[in-house]
């Protein structure tokens, strides 16, 4: 009788056990249902893009598009808002509403602005917090044919027997083209003249005939010219050589170990947005950087997928804001 009485007993307890659990996770649920369920965006979420349009971050917002809305259940819609060095659409995003429905996907600016300015609209830690570092566009260094450069060394010995008799242009100071070539100059002890321009195609343009020598260029840009014999190119600034140009050797094979430069695109959110969500937008962006579809369509544009997780691109920035911060006070790039 007394072992009945005590197995009662132990099943009541249990029963009351179980029934203040199922309490307590209702009642947590309840209070935040973001946690009780998988987030899901309620309305059309905004990718701003701060950039005139046609550039490879419309390139690869666009080839995702779809694929993210059909994983979220809303239509993407993207915004070109240029100017003010990529502060206009940026501070945009940093004042918008966090809730996942405005995002920005932004390049190397980013990391840049915090160095080049002295002050900018937003706390670029603070007020925006990144999903993704989607891709990257490596740089290749390229020559008028003039030059009797035929190889790293030999460019940068050219430089240090007459230094300043080499020009070089950019798409502008302060932009990775300008502040890859003043890392270039600061690790090898050279004097190299810098040509700021309004764009890429310009600067190209101009090296062809030799009215410049040389520039950091985007792969895309520069490897049809380099196929063509108009240009010839010396270095690939990448950590491995590139399918366009595979028998370019990168700068890290001719005595630069670790050098890089390139256009990066990351994603961003307002500071402020709930974890649930930026993981979610993280998983979802992820999955569809790799899809073999979406990876092929931006590598025939010359994209290399990176697909990273929340942290390591928080890591990355904050790694790309010291560098940028030290070449910026080599160069004294002062914005325009």
């Amino acid at each position: 009788m007394t072992s009945l009485r005590l197995v009662a007993t132990r099943h009541a307890a249990i029963c009351v056990a179980f029934g203040l659990a199922a309490f307590s996770l209702a009642a947590f649920s309840l209070a935040n249902p973001a946690s009780a369920q998988q987030w899901a965006p309620t309305q059309p979420i905004r990718v701003i893009i701060p950039y005139a349009p046609g550039g490879t971050s419309d390139i690869i917002a666009r080839t995702m598009s779809d694929h993210v809305s059909a994983r979220l259940g809303q239509p993407l819609t993207i915004e070109n808002r240029g100017g003010g060095a990529t502060q206009i659409g940026t501070s945009a995003v940093a004042k918008a509403p966090a809730d996942g429905h405005t995002l920005l996907l932004v390049a190397n600016t980013f990391m840049i602005n915090p160095s080049l300015f002295k002050t900018l609209p937003y706390d670029s830690l603070k007020d925006l917090t990144p999903i993704t570092y989607a891709g990257v566009t490596p740089h290749t260094i390229v020559v008028t044919n003039d030059l009797p450069a035929k190889n790293l060394k030999e460019l940068l010995d050219l430089a240090r027997a007459k230094p300043g008799s080499i020009s070089y242009g950019s798409v502008g100071i302060g932009t990775s083209f300008h502040l890859g070539t003043e890392e270039l100059k600061k690790l090898s002890g050279t004097d190299m003249v810098h040509i700021p321009y309004k764009g890429m195609g310009q600067v190209l343009m101009d090296v062809i005939p030799g009215n410049i020598q040389m520039a950091f260029a985007n792969t895309p840009n520069a490897a049809p010219l380099v196929n063509e014999g108009k240009l010839r190119a010396i270095a690939v600034a990448h950590p491995k050589r590139v399918a366009q140009l595979p028998d370019v050797p990168t700068v890290a094979e001719q005595g630069f170990p670790g050098f890089e430069s390139n256009s990066g695109f990351i994603y961003f959110a307002p500071g402020g947005t709930p974890a649930v969500m930026l993981d979610r937008l993280n998983a979802v962006f992820v999955e569809v950087l790799n899809l073999p579809e979406v990876k092929a369509a931006l590598t025939k544009q010359g994209v290399e997928v990176m697909a990273t997780s929340r942290a390591d691109t928080l890591d990355f920035i904050k790694k790309e804001m010291k560098r940028y911060a030290e070449v910026v006070a080599f160069s004294g790039a002062k914005a325009e």
